[in-house]
């Protein structure tokens, strides 16, 4: 990979799997940040099923917003598969909404897809717009 022209470093990083999770946030004028989550990837278009709040999100709101989810049994494992550490995604969603607060001049931000197992949640893609 290094014969690449202008290739100058390559990074090796182990192949994930897990269940695809959804983060977004878009700030409203009126309202400030609208903080979303549900499953990710296609999911998140296709079913359609998301859960909004407005930052900052305590603990509480934010499990609340993923247990209202219509896929929520999808998060907590299900048909042999396993569900997804909650604990973590709500703290990435809590996290995120309190980041939102003090960097106001981030206007639409999409972590999808996060892919999480019984052992933590990882993010593997980010798609963030700044004004």
């Amino acid at each position: 990979m290094m014969r690449i022209p202008g290739a100058t470093s390559v990074m090796v990083q182990p192949m994930l799997s897990g269940t695809e999770l959804f983060i977004g946030a878009k700030y409203e004028p009126r309202f400030g940040h609208v903080v979303l989550c549900g499953l990710g990837g296609i999911f998140v278009e296709v079913l359609e099923d998301v859960s909004s709040g407005l930052a900052p999100l305590t603990y509480d709101e934010t499990y609340a917003m993923i247990r209202s989810l219509k896929s929520y049994r999808i998060i907590q494992g299900a048909r042999g598969k396993p569900g997804v550490n909650e604990k973590q995604f709500a703290d990435i969603i809590v996290r995120l909404s309190t980041l939102l607060r003090f960097a106001t001049e981030i206007k639409e931000l999409d972590l999808n897809p996060l892919l999480g197992t019984p052992s933590g949640v990882t993010a593997v893609d980010a798609r963030i717009r700044v004004e």
